[in-house]
């Protein structure tokens, strides 16, 4: 708002009028600009809490990476990150510097200098002019027959005019200045902060953009892991109940195990296993090693990462005797010229084997040429001791049933290509949609997580009767029909194999998150109801429903 310099002369109603209301917009203005500078100071001081914060969780990135440099793919996706989290961290602090350069401190200097002489002039203004309504009324009070008061009031009320009118001009010029400034001061701040912002976001795409490649091939590779863990999962499961099945039919009681040793294991190892020694000292305590009997000598360790500690360095200088005079059961003796070493076992059986197994390792040293004995030194800090299971036909009973079940489900019509994108012969699904999907559109479905779209393997995933009947009831045209049924509109071309995978999971996101393809229906019921087995039609949220007493399909609508 303006106010006219004539007005001011005149000291009209007008101009009364027009100042107190600038004066009111400024005390207004002051406020808000407070508020503004205060809740601008807040928020940088937030961003740098959260800059903080951000470079504490870059260091544990950081250190994670440093525990993972044998990984060479966690390793590099580690520092990759990391190293544009960091440029991520600093764009920040640049943003909040300019916030507090163009925001907080030029109008809070705004405030403070120029709203404040403003205040200053105001209160100038209002005591002269309180000065000039003094000085109209002693004039005129003057009486005329007292010329001398007469000449005093009027001399004192030319003199405040004169005065106020001067004033006056002043104030009207440092409104109209402020006015002017302020709406100078508000848009150069907030154009210079949305620069910053502007600037900030450029930045980041910059860089987020030059990543972007890595990310895709990482998401391929993180597509191929998914295969990996489900085949080895299955494998780990296989081999599981195999090994749980071989363990009912034995007993695990100590006269039950079969031990045995071999002299001319391959591995040098003729037997291996725990055993309690008892020590040397005066206490006599016992304590549990694992020993073996490798290279003509007695040796032990506590732990895998322990040296070994050798017993007995020639057996062909020791005798070994079970021995009975002593408290405890299925003890043994290995006595050597210098020392001897009092053992004990977990049974009699083990006794036993232990026994005979140093006795053979004594008689096939002496078998051996003294040289050879001394020739072959303890390299090695463990023994593997593992089982192998073969699993060639549980392998070719799974590929033969996995073909079975993906050939019944392919012969649906629809399922000979991928549901969303077409691609030939697809290998994988989703349980609760209800559709076939290749490899690509599989790792799409599962980025949406479990809550729209649950995938399995039609080859590497164990599959119950009634899914299986469910997807061989469905098939890719019957849902399609459904969540395809107005795709023909501008910009909903459905995307092909060769299509891009951005194009494929924005179809996708399209077709079942936001549902933009569905028929809308007019009528009271929600959603349409696929026919079950049992002639009943359920309403929900999604995908398919497994009951004892039969199976049953739902695909919900949105109501509209």
């Amino acid at each position: 708002m303006t106010v006219e310099f004539e007005e001011c002369i005149k000291d009209s109603p007008r101009f009364r009028a027009a100042v107190d209301e600038v004066e009111t917009d400024v005390v207004e203005m002051e406020g808000k600009l407070d508020k503004l500078v205060k809740l601008c100071s807040g928020m940088i001081e937030a961003g740098k809490a959260y800059v903080t914060t951000n470079r504490l969780f870059l260091s544990g990135v950081r250190d994670l990476s440093q525990q993972c440099q044998g990984d060479a793919v966690i390793s590099e996706c580690l520092q990759r990150f990391g190293d544009s989290l960091q440029e991520m961290v600093n764009y920040h602090m640049i943003l909040f510097d300019q916030a507090q350069r163009s925001v907080r401190q030029q109008l809070h200097n705004f405030v403070k200098e120029d709203v404040r002489k403003f205040k200053e002039t105001k209160k100038q203004f209002d005591k002269v002019r309180e000065d000039m309504e003094l000085s109209l009324v002693r004039n005129a009070q003057a009486p005329r027959h007292r010329p001398h008061e007469v000449e005093e009031a009027t001399g004192a009320l030319t003199l405040t005019r004169k005065c106020f009118r001067h004033l006056a001009l002043d104030y009207v010029l440092q409104i109209n200045v402020l006015q002017a400034k302020k709406k100078f001061e508000i848009l150069d701040s907030m154009l210079s902060f949305m620069h910053a912002q502007y600037s900030f976001f450029q930045q980041g795409y910059s860089l987020l953009h030059q990543l972007d490649p890595y990310m895709k091939k990482l998401a391929a590779e993180l597509d191929q892991l998914v295969i990996d863990s489900a085949v080895e999962k299955r494998d780990m499961e296989r081999k599981h109940a195999a090994i749980q099945q071989r363990t009912l039919l034995q007993d695990f009681s100590y006269d039950e195990p079969k031990v045995e040793f071999d002299v001319d294991a391959p591995s040098g190892v003729v037997m291996e296993g725990y055993l309690f020694k008892r020590a040397s000292n005066a206490f006599k305590t016992w304590n549990r090693r694992w020993f073996s009997i490798q290279n003509s000598q007695l040796v032990y360790q506590k732990k895998v990462k322990d040296a070994l500690t050798v017993v007995v360095d020639d057996l062909r200088l020791c005798s070994v005797k079970p021995c009975e005079d002593i408290e405890r059961r299925f003890c043994f003796e290995v006595v050597s010229p210098t020392k001897s070493c009092m053992l004990q076992a977990d049974s009699e059986k083990l006794r036993q084997a232990w026994v005979r197994a140093v006795q053979a390792s004594i008689a096939s040293a002496y078998r051996e040429s003294p040289d050879s004995c001394y020739s072959e030194r303890l390299d090695r800090t463990a023994s593997p001791s593992t089982s192998s299971i073969d699993s060639a036909t549980d392998s070719r009973e799974r590929g033969v049933k996995g073909e079975s079940l993906l050939q019944r489900v392919q012969n649906v019509a629809g399922n000979g290509q991928c549901g969303d994108c077409g691609q030939p012969d697809p290998r994988w699904a989703s349980i609760n949609l209800g559709v076939l999907l290749c490899i690509e559109c599989s790792g799409i479905h599962r980025s949406l997580g479990v809550h729209c779209s649950k995938v399995r393997s039609l080859t590497l995933d164990s599959w119950e009767p009634e899914l299986l009947k469910l997807m061989c009831e469905l098939g890719n045209n019957t849902v399609n029909q459904i969540y395809e049924a107005q795709c023909e509109g501008p910009g909903s071309r459905k995307p092909t194999a060769s299509s891009s995978r951005q194009d494929k999971e924005a179809w996708i996101k399209d077709k079942y998150v936001e549902k933009k393809f569905l028929r809308k229906v007019p009528s009271a019921p929600a959603g349409d109801s696929l026919p079950s087995r049992q002639g009943e039609e359920q309403r929900a949220d999604g995908g398919l429903a497994a009951g004892r007493g039969g199976w049953r399909c739902s695909l919900s609508l949105p109501s509209f």
